[in-house]
């Protein structure tokens, strides 16, 4: 007797396990297919590309200026930083020359053409930013500063915003 119990207790349980397993759901599925994810780019040029800053005859007191145009061609706001690198040239001629910059009209570096490092300004992505640079000779400049020159690079660094 207890043993017929035992078997239609599981037989219960059986067909109470299959009636769970026989029903059926509806279900349904979208497609959102071909998604591209690409990093941004930080990428900037400068123009003119070459001898920007070129004056032929600056005198003691005087100053000359020069535009040079820097646009963000890279697909991410930046944050740009130029510096200069003399590259030959008389060492005290390039250390008495001083140097005036804006960024569209905002002043960016003041100081010596030797040290120059502008603070970071901002162009956001396909943006250009007119530079004004005001290269002078101190009036204090003496006569063994005549006919010397400095040759140097300017670097335009960008870094992405962050």
């Amino acid at each position: 007797m207890k043993r017929r119990i035992v078997v239609a207790a599981c037989a219960v349980a059986l067909g109470f396990a299959c009636l769970g397993g026989a029903g059926a759901f509806f279900t349904g599925r979208a497609e959102v297919p071909e998604n591209v994810i690409r990093a941004g780019a930080v990428a900037v040029s400068a123009e003119p590309t070459s001898a920007a800053l070129s004056i032929d005859a600056l005198a003691p007191g005087g100053s000359c200026e020069r535009v040079v145009t820097v646009a963000n061609t890279g697909s991410l706001p930046s944050t740009v930083v130029v510096t200069g690198a003399k590259k030959a040239g008389i060492t005290d001629f390039y250390n008495a020359l001083t140097c005036e910059v804006t960024a569209d009209g905002v002043p960016v570096y003041s100081g010596p053409l030797a040290e120059l490092r502008t603070v970071p300004f901002e162009i956001a992505p396909g943006a250009r930013a007119r530079m004004t640079f005001a290269v002078g000779l101190p009036a204090s400049a003496g006569n063994d500063l005549a006919g010397d020159y400095v040759k140097l690079t300017l670097y335009f660094d960008a870094e992405q915003v962050h």
